[in-house]
Order: structure tokens, then C-alpha cells, then sequence
């Protein structure tokens, strides 16, 4: 029997996917949950024979997929945030939609039964992020890899420890603006949820002699930014903006107690949905407003390194 306080998750970057290099640079991942799995597809065989019975079945097609579940702090992810922006980071910038293809080589130890599931090929397709007016900031890194083996001995050989960094919530968010205003005490926003979808296939090739995908090639990456605001004069102006096509910017960052922090910048923000809101006598008057990043890339300015006066 396992327990889940005896998972440990580490990862390395792979020199070539699927292929680490001599000496790999493990890492232990601090997460909620993963849910790495090999979901394996069998077909049922259509023959008939001197019998009544069906004559079995055999597997079609395999993939490996997982959502990896995790509590943001500032630096802890910038491995993931740069595969899925397909770019590494410049200068402490990061740009969305590159061409730099990275992959890992996850391994996943259930410690207490002795149980090793490595996962390699491991391509970040998606990411997304939520914050709401309490609570932690949370986000999810969508996983998709080429190889999977589960053995009793771990390749992990001196893995890094997770560093000490603390969480952030929603009182960490500041500088927020909303086409070049404060929202704060007007608009006042509720939620905000940013998602970026690269929508990489999975490649397969006769011949590979393999049930999961050769390789994973991407398409138009998709990023949104769904929010909510309450309905007010300010926030009740982004409505027009679904049939005007305009763009409007939003700005904010998040900064740990400790100086360290992201500022976030979408300077192109074309409203996909704005439905009209209501509701009852009781009711706390509210809108969704949904917004498609289109023609440049969105950008994420980390600082590490604690200011100092």
C-alpha cells in the first residue's frame, strides 16, 4: 500500500527528446498533484471463429498526459513557463509563441512500495493561471510526453531540493490596470484566469514500432485572459469593445514579501465575450468579460533578486 506524502516528483531537461544528458541537472518538483498517466487505447477483434467467443484484443495507441497541479511562488516554475512559451528567458523577459522546443524526463518514486514511473519526451503544451479576490494564486502545467517505463530503480542522482520560497495569494497582485486605468474600487475585479494552449498534435509514424506519438508538433497558440469584474460605469464600457474590435491592455504584478516578483503585460487584448449581466434582488451584480491576445506576444518580466535600497 502507498501513501501519497511518499510521492516524490523530479525532472531534468533532456539534451534530445527522450535522451538526457550525461550528467542531468535534476530537479524535485514541489506540486499539489500531477496526474501523469498512460492512457492506453485497445481495439476488440471483429473475427468470427468456430465459436461464439470474442477473440481478444490489442492495443492501438498510447498517451501520456498530465496536468501538474502547483501553488505559485516567484522563480519555482520558470523552467515549465519557458517550455510553454516555447523561449527561453532573456534578460529576465519572457515572450510567448517561439520555437525553442524543450523537453523533460520526469520521474515519479512512490517511495514506500519501491515503484519508479519515468516519463520521457515531455513537452509543457499549456499553462494557465487563476487568481480570485482570497486565497492563493494557483497554476497548472499541461504535460504531454513520448515515452513511458516503470521499473524499481530511479535514474535521479543528487536532485536539487526545492528552495525556500514562499507562496503568493491575491494580496501579492498590485499595479492592475484595465486599458490604461485602475480598476481598484471601481471596475474592482473578481477573478482572473490566463490560459496559454499551443495545441501541439501528437505526430505518430508507421514504422516507429511505438503506441505513443514520435513527436508533437505545435499549432496557433492560444492565449486568453478570462476575468470578471463588478458591473459598474467603468467595467459596463468593455462591452462595446466586442463589435468595435479595438484592443485594450492589462497590466499587473505579483511580489512576494521577500522583493521578488512577476510583471505581467498583455498589450493586446481583443474582448471574445462580454454577455450582458443580471440578476436577482439579492444579488451582487457582476460580468464576465473574455479576452483572445492576438497578433504579438504577451510578456512576463521576472525580478529575483530582492531589491535593495
Amino acid at each position: 500500500m502507498s501513501s501519497g506524502a511518499k510521492i516524490r516528483l523530479y525532472y531534468a531537461e533532456e539534451q534530445t527528446p527522450e535522451v538526457l544528458p550525461a550528467t542531468p541537472a535534476w530537479k524535485t518538483v514541489r506540486r499539489v498533484s500531477d496526474s501523469l498517466t498512460e492512457n492506453v487505447t485497445t481495439e476488440t477483434s471483429n473475427s468470427v471463429v468456430d465459436t461464439r467467443f470474442q477473440q481478444g484484443s490489442f492495443a492501438t495507441e498510447a498517451e501520456i498526459t498530465g496536468s501538474l497541479e502547483v501553488e505559485l511562488s516567484i522563480g519555482l516554475f520558470d523552467d515549465f513557463w519557458s517550455a510553454v512559451a516555447l523561449n527561453n528567458w532573456n534578460s529576465d523577459v519572457l515572450n510567448f509563441g517561439g520555437d525553442v522546443r524543450k523537453t523533460f524526463t520526469f520521474v515519479k518514486v512512490y517511495s514506500d512500495i519501491n515503484q519508479v514511473f519515468i516519463y520521457r519526451g515531455v513537452r509543457v503544451n499549456e499553462a494557465s493561471m487563476s487568481i480570485a479576490t482570497t486565497g492563493k494564486i494557483s497554476a497548472s502545467f499541461g504535460l504531454m510526453g513520448t515515452l513511458f517505463e516503470r521499473t524499481t530503480s530511479s535514474p535521479v542522482v543528487s536532485p536539487l531540493p526545492v528552495p525556500d520560497v514562499v507562496l503568493v495569494s491575491s494580496v501579492n497582485v498590485g499595479d492592475l490596470t484595465v486599458n490604461g486605468e485602475t480598476v481598484v474600487g471601481t471596475a474592482c475585479m473578481q477573478s482572473l484566469e490566463l490560459t496559454v494552449n499551443n495545441n501541439m498534435a501528437a505526430i505518430r509514424c508507421i514504422g516507429s514500432q511505438k503506441l505513443t506519438a514520435t513527436t508533437y508538433l505545435e499549432k496557433i497558440v492560444a492565449i486568453t485572459l478570462n476575468t470578471q469584474y463588478m458591473f459598474s460605469a467603468q467595467s459596463a464600457g468593455y462591452i462595446d469593445y466586442i463589435k468595435t474590435r479595438d484592443t485594450m491592455p492589462i497590466n499587473f504584478s505579483i511580489e512576494d514579501r521577500k522583493g521578488k516578483g512577476y510583471a505581467f503585460e498583455f498589450p493586446k487584448l481583443e474582448v471574445a465575450e462580454a454577455p450582458h449581466p443580471d440578476g436577482g434582488g439579492e444579488d451582487t451584480i457582476t460580468i464576465d468579460i473574455n479576452y483572445n491576445h492576438i497578433r504579438i506576444s504577451p510578456v512576463i518580466t521576472r525580478v529575483i533578486a530582492p531589491v535593495t535600497p
